[in-house]
């Protein structure tokens, strides 16, 4: 079944609101340093403080001491923070710590690390811009009139809760404590092993056709309502499930429109990824995951 998973969204007014007085700080701090590519506001040694560090070191602040920044006072005071920071690198660095062995083996733990870091950053921009380019080229192209027919060919979503147990002996055993009447809620806060759904009784978000994992789709849609279905093996465990009820979608709601349309997106990628296996055989190698 579909993960269920909060899709969170920023402010943008609020966000600008807040960067506002950063960026009068930038604007005064380049109206100060003008003519070099990143001005050093500061020296401590052969160490400098940089406008651009300066402006990264202040966004790590609270957004009153931000405000404060925009005084001189509140500059200069901001200012003597990073010099005294430098201070203690300059000191750092003359001292025998960059020579030890710990020092050495934890800088290399850092770098690869970074490189990692690195490496996920741009596998995920990689992955992004290529379905970008099949979006643009039409390979997961969805039209509203797709996404109506379907909702006219599926016309309904359930609400339904389980609980996945690793075990059909436990499966086997829950599903005949909810059949003589146990509370399926606190069964699934006690016993499952989906977290994401255990918390909230084992209820899962509102799920259309195509929301719910194959091995359970039919099932969970010609089941009745309060009906306890299973236990039934997914490549996940055992489930057991009990349909709280099922409703109407409307196929002029903007919203079930656009659902719909993620929805049959992903099905089109499903699709054009299996022609990608042909070209890249997957092969499990560690036995334990067979």
């Amino acid at each position: 079944m579909r993960p269920s998973l909060a899709e969170s969204g920023g402010n943008g007014k609020m966000g600008r609101m807040r960067r506002f007085p950063l960026l009068i700080a930038a604007a005064l701090l380049a109206g100060a340093c003008r003519g070099t590519k990143d001005p050093v506001i500061a020296r401590v040694g052969k160490l400098t403080i940089t406008q651009s560090e300066f402006q990264r070191k202040l966004a790590d602040v609270s957004q009153d001491y931000q405000d404060y920044v925009l005084t001189p006072s509140g500059r200069r005071q901001f200012l003597d923070v990073l010099i005294r920071e430098k201070l203690v690198l300059a000191a750092a660095q003359q001292s025998d710590v960059p020579r030890s062995a710990d020092y050495r083996m934890r800088l290399e733990a850092l770098r690869r690390a970074e490189e990692e870091r690195v490496r996920d950053g741009s596998e995920a921009l990689l992955t992004t811009m290529w379905l970008d380019s099949l979006r643009k080229q039409g390979f997961l192209k969805v039209t509203d009139d797709e996404a109506r027919a379907y909702i006219e060919k599926h016309p309904t979503e359930v609400l339904v809760r389980h609980i996945l147990v690793a075990t059909p002996e436990k499966a086997q055993d829950l599903a005949k404590k909810l059949r003589a009447g146990a509370n399926f809620s606190k069964l699934a806060e006690k016993y499952s092993l989906d977290s994401a759904t255990a918390a909230q009784g084992g209820r899962f978000p509102p799920l259309m056709y195509g929301e719910v994992i194959p091995e359970l789709q039919e099932i969970v849609f010609h089941m009745r309502t309060g009906e306890i279905g299973g236990p039934l093996k997914s490549k996940f465990g055992y489930h057991i499930l009990r349909k709280d009820g099922e409703r109407k979608l409307s196929a002029t709601d903007p919203e079930t429109i656009e659902r719909v349309k993620r929805l049959l997106e992903k099905q089109k990628l499903d699709e054009y990824l299996q022609k990608v296996e042909e070209k890249y055989p997957v092969e499990v190698v560690d036995e334990q995951f067979k």
